[in-house]
Formats: C-alpha cells, sequence, structure tokens
C-alpha cells in the first residue's frame, strides 16, 4: 500500500460523511440524485484499495444493463486516474468475460438479469459491484441510515482473483470473508 493511503481514506471517510449529511437535508427527487452521484464516486473510488492480477494501459469501468448513472460517472472520472492509469467508461448491453473491464457495475435489463451478468464475469478478474440486490456482486451498495454504504464478499473476490485491502474491508458494513483468510495487507 502506498504512503498516504490513510490520508487517502480519512479525507473520502470525511467526503463521505459530508455527502451523506447533505443527502438527509435534500428533498427526495435531489437526494435521489446525490445517492446516484455518491455511488459513481465510489465506482472509481474502489480501484486503489484492490489489487487486480493484471491491467491493461486504460482502467475501464463498465456499467452493464441499466444506467443509473448517466453524466454523472462520465463527469466523476473525467481526469482521474488508477493505478496510473487513465480511466475510461464503457457502457454495454451484456456481460462477458473477453470485454475489458477492471470494475464492472451490474445494472441488470431485460436482455441480461443481474444473476446472469454475475454468473458471465465469475471467474474474471473484475470488480463487480451491484445495488442493494440479491444476487450482489463482490461490493453491494446498500443504504444505512439515509448513507450510500457499501457490503463486500471477500470470497466472491477471491475466486475472481483479486485482493481487496483491510482498510476497504474496514469501511464495509458487512464483509463475507474469503475462505482460509488470514490477516490482510
Amino acid at each position: 500500500m502506498r504512503a498516504g493511503t490513510g490520508r487517502t481514506c480519512r479525507r473520502w471517510g470525511a467526503a463521505a460523511a459530508v455527502l451523506a449529511l447533505a443527502l438527509a437535508a435534500l428533498p427526495a427527487r435531489a437526494a435521489d440524485s446525490l445517492e446516484t452521484a455518491v455511488k459513481a464516486t465510489y465506482l472509481y473510488k474502489f480501484a486503489p484499495f484492490v489489487t487486480w492480477p493484471s491491467g491493461g494501459q486504460t482502467f475501464t469501468i463498465c456499467v452493464v444493463g441499466t444506467d443509473p448513472f448517466g453524466p454523472l460517472l462520465d463527469r466523476a472520472v473525467a481526469g482521474q486516474q488508477a493505478s496510473g492509469r487513465p480511466i475510461a467508461v464503457r457502457r454495454l448491453a451484456l456481460a462477458d468475460k473477453s470485454q475489458p473491464c477492471d470494475i464492472a457495475y451490474i445494472g441488470g435489463s431485460a436482455a441480461q438479469s443481474v444473476r446472469d451478468a454475475l454468473r458471465a464475469l465469475h471467474g474474471a478478474p473484475v470488480l463487480t459491484v451491484t445495488d442493494s440486490g440479491s444476487p450482489a456482486g463482490v461490493i453491494d451498495f446498500t443504504l444505512d441510515q439515509g448513507r450510500v454504504r457499501f457490503r463486500i464478499d471477500d470470497e466472491a473476490a477471491a475466486e475472481n482473483g483479486l485482493v481487496i485491502s483491510s482498510k476497504l474491508l474496514s469501511l464495509a458494513v458487512s464483509v463475507n470473508p474469503r475462505r482460509g483468510s488470514a490477516a490482510r495487507p
């Protein structure tokens, strides 16, 4: 883990707290928009806390199926980098292991359910993210007392060849541990 990651983690937590307070004070429609913006930001903020087995020249976030983010995600990642690589956003109708995705937000659609998309990506080095759903991806967004939080399935991360840092695991509202897990970096 790089020096300064603790500082980044504290800033991230402070930003999430400020956003949570703002979320509580807004009317429902504005709150929904802020909730979506927070989730869009989380998508790329997860990257420094996950280790992938390999990576291409571009760090790719894919939105599979229904896209709740629209331009919010594009604006959130504009000019950002992950592991020194520029971030690109791709929108896909179907999840497929042949598509270059580092993170895949699975929205589900009539063409491919969330379950089928997760099944299609199982075993690929992709951080799958779902939204308060069953089935859940490696990371599953949830609302907790009006705040956007997340659950982590570290066993599913292991099955996809990913390592999630203990710092990110500690921020989750719940963690399904990987089998035989020991202390983490």
